[in-house]
């Protein structure tokens, strides 16, 4: 019975991981524990195979650049077990970051053929904005709530996902209407899906969502321009009218209105305000957060705290200099970088840049969706400690190789 059920999985091979990629995209921005499922049966099916396959599958991965820095790089957060107190600590961040010991290998070796790839992204292209606009109804109209209110009820006390992990998943209908507009498929369509998934990333009222909005679509006048300056003009023009929606959105009013009244780049200024009361600017949040950051990991050169130690650290930064909000909220990093520097010290802070870089090296003009992701990833990675949770280690581990090894192929 169990070979009969492998030489089907063999057999409908390309279908069966065809939804399996497609499981994980949707179980994405719908459930926690769908994900962490889905992951996890990767390895099953990678050797649900035949033998000769496995081993050609075996020396491929072996062969790769990208599989041995994702692999060195988990084992660089086991060693930092050792020297950690907090052990308990230290063995929840090794299960959260996991993905990253086997799926991008995987992924380099199980690649769809093209007619799948683009089949998966038609389907992600109508799927994602409208869950989307589904969780938008029921907040709206069956919970009572302004929209302003969305990202808090909706996206992080519902879903329980930060808007900074959304973003990664709402640029995939983006990114597939923006390259069917640049070769005039479904002008209407696509066109209309791309105003509405722009929609639903305004919702997220989100500084850094705003900062990679900008660039891609500087990106994208850059590319139309080249192509024919009449859409050229038509993308400038679109970009201007977008820009001034946005700014009228209360949401990212608000969030302007309180980034450009009480930015204050004094550092001991900085300090004193969160001493005395918990303030709203995080842009000078994560100021304070790296520069404390940056007094401990002087204090733990070269070797770091530890994998299980650098949030207790963190805490006890913001105790001595009395930072309410940190203390309230418990603060990560908000800076991959430092985090793995706090971490592992130079090894790991290295390693990190250097996997990071060499992602980088792989963007190609050809592959659209790749080039995008991982520049917004390494952007977003001065401002957020992504891999302090299972969607950001997806998007690392599952979401950039998916995208480079299927774009390649």
């Amino acid at each position: 019975m169990s070979t009969k059920f492998s030489l089907n999985i063999i057999k409908y091979r390309e279908n069966i991981f065809l939804i399996f990629y497609f499981l994980l995209f949707f179980s994405f921005i719908v459930s926690y524990a769908l994900s962490n499922i889905l992951i996890f049966l990767f390895p099953v099916l990678f050797f649900i195979d035949s033998k000769k396959r496995v081993k050609e599958k075996y020396r491929t991965l072996i062969k790769s650049k990208i599989t041995i820095l994702y692999i060195s790089f988990f084992l660089i957060q086991v060693i930092g077990i050792f020297y950690s107190e907090n052990l308990s600590f230290a063995i929840i961040r090794i299960k959260v970051m996991l993905p990253l010991l086997f799926l991008p290998a995987i992924l380099s070796v199980e690649i769809l053929s093209n007619e799948t790839y683009k089949k998966l992204l038609l389907i992600l292209k109508y799927l994602i904005p409208l869950v989307f606009i589904f969780y938008i109804f029921v907040h709206v109209f069956i919970d009572g709530r302004s929209i302003n209110t969305f990202v808090h009820f909706t996206i992080k006390e519902k879903i329980k996902v930060s808007q900074f992990y959304l973003l990664f998943i709402l640029m995939i209908p983006v990114l597939e209407t923006l390259k069917q507009l640049y070769y005039n498929n479904k002008v209407i369509v696509n066109s209309f899906i791309l105003i509405l998934s722009f929609m639903i990333l305004l919702t997220l009222g989100n500084k850094t969502t705003l900062m990679f909005l900008l660039l891609l679509s500087v990106g994208m006048l850059i590319k139309y321009w080249k192509k024919s300056k009449k859409k050229g003009i038509s993308v400038l023009l679109s970009i201007i009218i977008l820009s001034s929606i946005a700014l009228q959105i209360p949401i990212i009013k608000n969030r302007m209105a309180v980034f450009v009244k009480t930015t204050d780049l004094n550092l001991h200024t900085v300090i004193t305000k969160n001493r005395f009361t918990i303030t709203k600017n995080t842009f000078e949040h994560r100021v304070l957060i790296n520069y404390l950051s940056l007094l401990e990991i002087k204090k733990a050169f070269p070797f770091g705290v530890g994998t299980g130690d650098f949030q207790d650290k963190l805490n006890e930064q913001y105790q001595r200099v009395g930072f309410k909000e940190g203390i309230r909220r418990g603060f990560n990093n908000h800076n991959q970088y430092l985090s793995e520097f706090l971490k592992t010290g130079v090894l790991g802070g290295i390693f990190f840049i250097l996997l990071i870089f060499s992602l980088l090296k792989l963007i190609k003009k050809e592959y659209f969706f790749y080039s995008y992701i991982i520049i917004f990833f390494t952007i977003g990675c001065f401002v957020e400690s992504y891999l302090d949770r299972q969607h950001g280690v997806i998007i690392f581990a599952f979401l950039i190789p998916f995208f480079l090894y299927n774009e390649r192929n």
